[in-house]
């Protein structure tokens, strides 16, 4: 007997993936695309897939940011979606296409969309839950900056190391990474980044530290750079990934700190 299966995905070319040996028979929950990123305005239809053949109910269910599941619709290939208080057929529209799909579409989004979305399936009197789907909605505007900062020549003195800190700030959503290069090559040897990023207000930023030799510093030849990269999904789910970079050049000649 084949365990039963929830697949979540926003991308439809999964439809076809759906035919795998590994899904229909071994059976998992899976998920295809766990993060979506979108502007303000656009829509996004979450395609569901359950093979509970005997099954009629299907719920969809929203947790926004550090909170607990609501319920947002639930429907049965006999009767009409039902809405709980608070949403709607024009914002969350609804449509079952067999027992087995359904879809849901997400209507001119708003930063109180964002949230992770579930499908579920009732099952033996019990529900059984896709991995969900998170949408992260931005603003039209996408702007933040970046700077390089020497920590302290103190340390030069005291270690013979040098520290540089890149600072990005003002993006939004969390979804952007921190890479040093040194002379164009990129470097991972004593590279510090913070885990996550940090929320201020409605943006966030995010810290990388580079340590080196002083050696290494004193030499005005050397270029280093911190290279920012953020990506956002376009319309149509197409991912668009921007990238801004600040420079750094080596000193011949030592100083107090700043």
């Amino acid at each position: 007997m084949s365990q039963k299966v929830i697949y979540e995905s926003t991308d439809p070319r999964f439809l076809s993936d759906l035919q795998h040996p590994d899904l229909l028979n071994h059976g998992m929950t899976a998920q295809h695309s766990a993060s979506n990123i979108l502007v303000s305005g656009d829509s996004v239809t979450i395609f569901c897939y359950q093979n509970y053949s005997n099954l009629a109910y299907v719920f969809w269910y929203q947790q926004p940011p550090r909170n607990g599941l609501k319920l947002v619709v639930s429907g049965s290939t006999w009767s009409r979606n039902s809405y709980e208080d608070g949403y709607s057929e024009a914002k969350f529209e609804v449509n079952r296409e067999s027992t087995e799909y359904t879809l849901m579409t997400i209507k001119n989004l708003t930063p109180k969309d964002e949230a992770t979305y579930f499908c579920a399936a009732m099952y033996n009197s019990g529900l059984s839950f896709g991995s969900g789907t998170k949408i992260t909605v931005m603003g039209k505007k996408f702007l933040f900056s970046l700077a390089i900062h020497f920590k302290c020549y103190q340390e030069i003195q005291q270690k013979s190391k040098a520290t540089l800190v890149c600072l990005a700030s003002g993006f939004y959503p969390d979804h952007l990474t921190l890479v040093w290069r040194v002379n164009g090559v990129k470097r991972t040897e004593g590279v510090g980044t913070d885990e996550s990023s940090t929320r201020n207000g409605s943006t966030y930023s995010l810290t990388s530290r580079l340590r080196m030799p002083a050696w290494e510093w004193f030499n005005p030849l050397n270029r280093f750079e911190c290279v920012a990269n953020f990506f956002r999904m376009e319309q149509r789910n197409q991912r668009k990934n921007l990238s801004m970079r600040s420079k750094f050049f080596g000193r011949a000649v030592c100083a107090y700190c700043i």
